[in-house]
């Protein structure tokens, strides 16, 4: 048996930051997108509900991919004092799924009818989840990202990013990397797409600027929101 590959230096974790950038953006957005909507305009909520989806989908995502692969390794590796930073994002992991929960159940009342009672509980519960995200989003870089720097291997970060893309809709790709090269370093994106397969690499970044565009023209009705 061959043994496991170890921690040898400082990893990269910038594309970590250029995530978090982007969902920042959308979920500070998200509730103002649902306020705009008028009474009974179901055509605007499926439109803005669909943008939503998307959102808490990825997050989702990318959230579990953390649980799955990144929590325990550092729990095995991590001396005990840096545990609590640890169970610290296990914690408020459960406190964004708490709220995503509310926000899937609401959502398609909302969608379905447009009504103002339900407009407004979904935008509650979306000014709660932004709260809860920046907070979980800080604490992560500023007291995980390096922690985790050092503590696990290159190989073992890009699978965290691997498993991020294969659970998403091969359809969704391009408009995740648009919005993240919306905003994030332009090196650290590309170094992104280049441990990407080698389909998704082909194609995707010619198409995620454009897929950005569209969708930022239909839901936020600029393409600079």
């Amino acid at each position: 048996m061959t043994a496991p590959e170890l921690p040898t230096g400082v990893i990269d974790t910038r594309d970590m930051v250029v995530v978090h950038i982007y969902m920042r953006r959308e979920f500070r957005l998200a509730p103002g997108l649902v306020r705009a909507v008028e009474d009974g305009d179901t055509r605007r909520a499926g439109t803005v509900c669909a943008h939503l989806e998307f959102l808490t989908t990825t997050l989702h995502h990318h959230h579990t991919g953390e649980d799955r692969l990144l929590w325990p390794k550092l729990l095995e590796r991590v001396p005990e004092e840096l545990a609590p930073i640890v169970h610290l994002m296990e914690a408020q992991h459960e406190r964004v799924a708490a709220v995503l929960e509310g926000i899937e159940r609401v959502r398609p009342q909302w969608r379905s009818s447009a009504r103002p009672a339900e407009r407004d509980e979904l935008a509650r519960l979306l000014d709660e989840l932004y709260v809860s995200l920046s907070e979980h989003l800080d604490a992560e870089e500023e007291r995980l990202l390096p922690i985790a720097a050092r503590t696990v291997t290159m190989a073992e970060w890009l699978q965290l990013g691997e498993e991020g893309v294969k659970d998403n809709r091969k359809q969704d790709l391009p408009l995740i990397l648009g919005m993240i090269q919306y905003e994030g370093d332009p090196e650290v994106v590309a170094e992104i797409v280049s441990h990407t397969p080698w389909l998704i690499r082909s194609f995707v970044p010619m198409l995620s600027r454009r897929a950005f565009r569209k969708h930022a023209l239909a839901v936020h009705g600029t393409a600079t929101p």
